[in-house]
């Protein structure tokens, strides 16, 4: 098995490229896609009184009866999750920049890592925030409301500051988050690049880093114990804006993906070797951990966050379950997967042959990277194109809505991500420079 392997290699060296599937950006679009299920899910119902004066509150619950038992809960995908997911990934990737040799951790290097990070993220970013001002977010044109505005251009946006009215595309908030990790990256590279040498030394800094913020998350939940029993709404809208939005709070899920790179140089400079038939048997059960996840946060959503339950504020209930347990679930469980896929090719120079109709033909389970590489601009479009389109639907079965929307939504979005990706993403993409 192993000399069949060898021969691969040699083979892929010998072309120079290799068409298999790319996972994590396969997971990347996966993730894009639990973000728009997710307010497909709740936007018609949870929003409806706000979108139309005429349209009335609404659950999709109970819409999935089979032999007496309620499937509902699976559909109701958990975006919190799919962010967390989106975070992970961007850990590895920026600490992979480094650890590659892609850049050098001096003052060049990390000056041209933010002008490559920039020419990545601010383009298209500020191109959809300039039509959605002029078409849909109209109000921040006005003076009195460019102090919100600026949060918006400057990435400190966090759409539960300022009131409902004055809510922008929210998903641009995730957006803000990583920009802000981006600035930090070099000084975390340049910390522990020279202190993370054995497995002990990560695997102790991850604990000491997931048990930090969750030190954070306690003194949060603490200060709004009042609220507990006063007001429920008010809690969960305080516990969504200091705990779910703010960089310090999702350090644990970043640096779990950033700490898989030293992992994999520990890897690969030891002896620890996973055979041919170990490594796949490891992945599924990484890709089985993930499905577990999903199912498991959609049920605790369902039965224990009584998402879209008529009487329950705002329509959720958060949970300790929900604010202690899930996001460092998480982190492990995409810091795992993102290992599994690394380990056999994180030291070998081969690209992937690029996505194309003929690398499809010969292997058509990549056609699914497509969400990968649109994701972004899918991420940006879809919630105002929801927005606007949950106004049609509102008065229809809750089911039947939020299908409607989700399929409508994702055509008008993947269409205006693959025309922006062309026109704006890609021509700023090529002029990316790199040290190594």
């Amino acid at each position: 098995m192993n000399t069949i392997i060898a021969k691969e290699v040699d083979a892929a060296i010998t072309k120079g490229s290799s068409n298999k599937l790319d996972a994590l950006l396969t997971l990347r679009g996966f993730a894009c896609l639990m973000v728009v299920v997710y307010h497909g899910i709740t936007l018609p119902q949870l929003f409806a009184s706000q979108l139309s004066s005429d349209a009335q509150l609404s659950t999709l619950r109970q819409s999935i009866i089979y032999k007496g038992y309620d499937l509902t809960w699976i559909l109701f995908s958990h975006g919190p999750v799919a962010v967390w997911v989106f975070f992970v990934l961007s850990g590895y990737l920026m600490g992979k920049a480094f650890y590659s040799g892609r850049y050098i951790a001096n003052v060049s290097g990390t000056i041209n890592f933010w002008r490559n990070r920039i020419l990545r993220i601010f383009p298209l970013y500020y191109f959809v925030a300039l039509i959605l001002i002029i078409l849909v977010y109209t109000d921040y044109l006005k003076l009195s409301n460019w102090g919100y505005l600026l949060r918006v251009l400057t990435f400190t946006y966090n759409p539960y500051i300022g009131g409902q009215a004055l809510q922008f595309n929210i998903p641009f908030w995730s957006l803000s988050t990583e920009v802000q990790f981006y600035i930090v990256i070099p000084v975390i590279y340049c910390f522990f690049s020279s202190r993370l040498k054995n497995i002990w030394s990560i695997a102790t800094t991850a604990v000491i880093v997931i048990a930090g913020t969750l030190l954070i998350k306690s003194a949060i939940w603490i200060g709004f114990h009042n609220q507990m029993t006063e007001d429920i709404g008010l809690l969960n809208m305080n516990i969504v804006r200091y705990w779910y939005v703010p960089l310090i709070n999702n350090l644990d899920l970043f640096l779990c993906g950033f700490l898989v790179n030293p992992l994999l140089k520990y890897y690969e400079n030891s002896s620890i070797n996973l055979s041919a038939f170990k490594l796949p048997i490891i992945r599924i059960l990484a890709i089985i951990l993930l499905i577990g996840l999903y199912l498991f946060c959609a049920h605790h959503a369902y039965y224990q966050e009584k998402w879209l339950v008529p009487t329950s504020p705002n329509g959720f209930v958060l949970t300790p379950i929900t604010i202690f347990l899930m996001q460092p679930l998480t982190a492990l469980i995409t810091a795992f997967f993102i290992f599994t896929f690394e380990a056999s090719n994180y030291h070998i120079s081969i690209k992937n042959e690029k996505l194309s109709f003929n690398a499809i033909l010969e292997n058509p389970i990549r056609i699914l990277e497509i969400f990968g590489i649109l994701s972004y601009g899918i991420y940006l479009w879809h919630f105002p194109i929801m927005q606007k389109i949950s106004l049609f639907f509102s008065n229809r079965m809750p089911l039947e809505s939020s299908f409607l929307v989700i399929i409508e939504s994702l055509i008008l979005a993947i269409t205006l991500a693959a025309i922006t990706y062309y026109l704006v993403e890609q021509p700023f993409t090529k002029q990316k420079k790199f040290n190594g």
